[in-house]
């Protein structure tokens, strides 16, 4: 039988054990950061000084340099980012995803139109919506061809970045 003693012991422990992992996630993420400075400021930054976008290590290893775009529109300026999208004639980029919940005994009834759906008291919800990697692409697309995008609106945050590829 177990002691008092021994189950504070055990609690001792998974509180140490707690405090090493918040640590080790600490260290996790400040090295991730490292990571992405070198990755899309520091190397890149160099190659650029000297005019090269792909260098071959002598291990054999390829590191080259290319523009990327990451994106993300903010829930705040979703509103205005979808208008803007129209406004430019981009609206294609915009999809409408309709999600019906279903108690598990009505699957049955999942083929039913969404018009039905609401006559039948169903809760329907409608989101308009950019898939994130399509938004990526459009906006990589748009900026190498020099259109004027508000980068904000779109939470966009174009960057050069370093890729190696080892032997």
């Amino acid at each position: 039988m177990l002691t008092l003693y021994q189950i504070a012991g055990l609690a001792r422990a998974l509180l140490a054990a707690d405090r090493s992992v918040e640590q080790a996630d600490l260290a996790l993420r400040e090295e991730k950061e490292k990571r992405r400075i070198i990755r899309e400021e520091t190397l890149p930054g160099a190659m650029q000084e000297l005019g090269i976008e792909k260098l071959t290590l002598e291990t054999g290893d390829t590191i080259t340099i290319s523009r990327e775009v990451y994106a993300s529109i903010p829930a705040g300026a979703r509103a205005n980012a979808h208008r803007w999208l129209q406004e430019h004639n981009f609206g294609g980029l915009l999809k409408t995803e309709v999600t019906v919940a279903y108690g598990r005994d009505s699957a049955a009834e999942a083929s039913e139109l969404a018009i039905e759906l609401e006559q039948r008291g169903l809760s329907v919800m409608a989101i308009e919506k950019v898939h994130p990697q399509t938004l990526k692409a459009w906006l990589k697309e748009q900026l190498q061809a020099g259109t004027e995008i508000p980068l904000d609106l779109f939470g966009a945050r174009p960057v050069w970045t370093a890729k190696i590829k080892t032997k």
